[in-house]
């Protein structure tokens, strides 16, 4: 007899093919997207507001529904708040560019200055050309007198009275003496031949004193000032400088008064 249970027994019956599935071949694994990250410090934007109302309204109970003032009361107070944060916004904006401004202004007036410099610099320069040839005056006791034994004599006194002029070689020797009579008024210059000396001093460089006697008696000295004319000019440190006499060098911008 043909026994069914000895066929259909898993001990003897084997099927040829195989029930388990195939392993799926595996590629190359997709990217992984990056899920949003929601910072907890993010302000509720009106988008989000909005949302949130929409839901509530769709979610409400319709046996117990919003109130409308409530509602009302809550976009006002929204919209209040959104305003204070488009003021603040906007004062932050200016309070920038008034920075900016700032900045700029500051930029501006050291380009500015640079440039004043710059051409008051150019305008020194060209003045100190011309005084070349010329008779400067600045403030001294130096006498230059020439080999024909001419020169000048500048002094400042308000004093009206007899004027007495002292000589001295570059050794402090008193070579010469001299008056002359001074008016008083201010800045007064004598030529060497009014003051009588003899004889003539040789050309060369001196240095000289200068007093003011007055009716009563009283002696005063008076101001010098050193008178000679400017024989060239030459750069120190970018500063224009004066060759008066042949011996002096003088910076330009200590030069009072210029004399043809």
């Amino acid at each position: 007899m043909f026994d069914l249970t000895r066929v259909m027994s898993p001990s003897v019956y084997s099927p040829s093919f195989s029930t388990t599935a195939p392993e799926p071949v595996q590629g190359p694994a997709a990217p992984t997207e990056a899920k949003p990250v929601t910072k907890k410090n993010d302000a509720l934007g009106r988008d989000e507001f909005l949302q949130l109302l929409v839901a509530q309204m769709k979610n409400q109970d319709p046996l117990n529904p919003m109130d409308g003032q409530e509602m009302a009361a809550q976009l006002a107070q929204f919209s209040q708040v959104e305003q204070l944060l488009e003021i603040k916004e906007s004062m932050q904006t200016v309070a920038e560019n008034q920075v900016e401004l700032g900045v700029a202004i500051e930029e501006l007036s050291d380009i500015t200055l640079q440039q004043g410099d710059a051409m008051a610099k150019l305008l020194e320069q060209s003045m100190a050309i011309n005084t070349v040839g010329r008779t400067g005056v600045l403030e001294g006791n130096t006498l230059f007198v020439d080999r024909d034994g001419t020169g000048t004599v500048s002094i400042e006194s308000s004093v009206k009275g007899s004027g007495s002029l002292t000589i001295r070689d570059s050794k402090g020797v008193v070579v010469a003496t001299g008056s002359a009579d001074v008016s008083g008024d201010g800045m007064q210059s004598f030529d060497l031949e009014e003051f009588g000396i003899t004889p003539a001093l040789e050309g060369g460089r001196y240095s000289f004193a200068f007093t003011v006697t007055d009716f009563r008696g009283r002696t005063t000295p008076a101001k010098t000032f050193t008178t000679g004319r400017i024989t060239g000019l030459r750069y120190v440190g970018g500063e224009p400088t004066l060759l008066i006499g042949d011996a002096l060098n003088v910076p330009f911008s200590k030069l009072i008064q210029l004399r043809r």
